[in-house]
């Protein structure tokens, strides 16, 4: 497959290049997006604003997740500070630009780093692994769970093996189905893939075909629909800009081919997908030679659809998906504030 990445250039407020930040795409403002930063940034305008800092407790490498119980917030878990790791819950309302912290009814996992913006079903969190120290993750490799409407964390039975103690790897819901890939315990990079259904809690290692990734780690993954897609990460020869596609039912990897420009490979960015409006002249082009509308503005987009039912019956309007990456940062120590992104399908 060979794809097109654009880059965007956000008005308003930038934030500061950060690494380990975490996107939770809002389904009820989509097309909008929402960045775990202390900052909101609303991509149909293309606008960065600045949410307010009272009641956050400041962390990094940290998960966040938006559960169906309350579709206007995003929820973030653990990560860590200066002084170390976290293993609290706090809820940022993008309306209102508040934090809070709930009260949570049950012991939570370790404080621990845990970079994911992709691992929840429903209303809940699903956690596994995670940093504990420098390049050494937790030992802990039970399941944890949270319920954002019940507000308590729970510890499943499972079955089989579970994968070995990690961290810097990617977790990522698809249908019923968390799949694990990745990550790093030393100086140990794992290149396996993992998998378990919430359905009957039972563990599996996969043995996927095709162009299988190389171990790797602080990498970002997304799911639509049965395929889940990998950017980025670092190896121990440097930061990755590659791409991959993995088909969760055929069990197969493809590496994506670009045509245009590659972003600096980097990890620990943040990364969703987002659904965006596009015009196309003609009803035989493909939906990536469409016109990606980087000035949605409200007036703009009431004049697109008021053409659309008078106007030429060649011109259509629907959205793609795009996979927006969002920061990082090198193993040089350089740190990204750009925004970049592809479709996918």
């Amino acid at each position: 497959m060979r794809s097109r990445p654009l880059e965007l250039g956000p008005c308003g407020l930038q934030p500061r290049p950060q690494v380990d930040r975490c996107i939770s795409p809002l389904v009820p403002f989509l097309p909008s997006f929402i960045p775990i930063s202390s900052l909101c940034g609303p991509v149909g305008t293309q606008r960065w604003a600045a949410a307010t800092r009272e009641g956050l407790l400041p962390r990094y490498e940290h998960a966040s997740f938006t559960p169906s119980c309350t579709p206007h917030c995003i929820w973030v878990f653990g990560g860590a500070d200066q002084s170390g790791n976290r293993n609290c819950l706090q809820v940022l309302n993008p309306e209102t630009r508040t934090w809070t912290t709930p009260e949570v009814s049950s012991p939570p996992p370790s404080p621990r780093t845990f970079h994911t913006s992709s691992a929840a079903i429903g209303n809940q969190l699903y956690v596994f692994g995670g940093g504990e120290r420098g390049a050494q993750p937790v030992q802990d490799v039970k399941l944890h769970v949270f319920d954002a409407n019940t507000l308590t964390w729970s510890q499943p039975e499972t079955h089989g093996s579970p994968p070995s103690p990690r961290h810097g790897h990617v977790m990522v819901a698809a249908g019923t189905k968390l799949f694990i890939h990745g990550g790093l315990a030393g100086d140990k990079f794992f290149d396996d893939l993992h998998c378990i259904d919430i359905s009957d809690m039972k563990w599996q290692k996969l043995s996927p075909t095709g162009a299988v990734p190389a171990g790797c780690a602080a990498h970002a993954a997304v799911a639509v629909g049965k395929h889940v897609y990998v950017f980025g990460g670092m190896t121990p020869t440097g930061a990755l800009n590659t791409m991959y596609r993995y088909h969760t039912e055929k069990q197969h990897w493809t590496s994506l081919q670009f045509d245009t420009f590659l972003p600096a490979g980097r990890l620990d960015h943040s990364m969703c997908v987002v659904p965006w409006p596009v015009t196309s002249s003609s009803a035989n082009e493909d939906s990536e030679s469409g016109i990606l509308s980087c000035e949605a503005e409200e007036g703009d987009a009431a004049d697109k659809h008021g053409t659309q039912g008078g106007g030429s019956p060649e011109e259509s309007q629907a959205n793609v998906l795009l996979c927006f990456v969002f920061g990082g940062m090198n193993t040089e120590g350089e740190i990204y504030d750009d925004c970049i992104v592809t479709v996918v399908d």
